[in-house]
């Protein structure tokens, strides 16, 4: 039995998308077990940042823009799981990720389950600066400061629920889109209050 090799790096090192002008590169430290180019992606296999959970599986690819990853944070909660990846954009441009988490078995992963933020809490809407792309493909196309990408697993919260109503299988991303969609108008109504004032 061979043993795995581990390669480390550091916030120097860069993977150049040389044909789409782009580039990736990390914050911190890392390490993963292999890492290959292809159809100008760069595929990560056990990739671990410090401070950071391990992603098993991860691709990107960008295209007229630099990325730098900051981390990759894994909450389980009680109802719940998500996995959240940070990171920033230099240039406008366009960049793909997966996080490795479709499975190929039929099923697909639903945008209902994504939440994109732009800057520090600007929660930006499908079709307006990323869209959900097959096999739990995401495409982000309007950014040009700090990420953040978040998948929410909600399957474990019902068991087997595909025999349940839409609302019940996906009875949490409709609370956090509520929530957040309040949030959104308390701060609208109250900026418009002293604008009026």
């Amino acid at each position: 039995m061979q043993a795995q090799t581990i390669v480390t790096f550091s916030p120097a090192d860069k993977f150049d998308i040389p044909i789409l002008d782009g580039a990736v590169s990390f914050a911190v430290n890392g390490s993963y077990s292999k890492a290959t180019f292809e159809n100008n992606t760069w595929i990560f296999t056990d990739l671990q940042l410090n401070g950071s959970q391990m992603i098993r599986d991860f691709r990107i690819s960008t295209q007229n823009s630099n990325v730098t990853i900051f981390s990759f944070l894994i909450n389980n909660g009680t109802s719940f799981q998500s996995e959240r990846l940070r990171f920033k954009v230099e240039g406008h441009g366009e960049q793909i990720l997966n996080f490795g988490l479709f499975s190929g078995q039929g099923e697909s992963l639903s945008s209902a389950e994504w939440t994109v933020v732009f800057g520090n809490h600007t929660v930006v809407s499908e079709g307006d600066g990323w869209n959900m792309l097959p096999h739990g493909t995401v495409d982000v196309t309007g950014a040009t400061e700090n990420v953040s990408v978040v998948h929410y697993d909600f399957l474990n919260s019902f068991g087997n629920n595909s025999n349940l109503p839409f609302y019940q299988q996906h009875s949490v991303a409709i609370a956090i889109a509520i929530s957040v969609s309040v949030v959104i108008i308390f701060a609208f109504v109250i900026k418009a209050k002293r604008n009026l004032g």
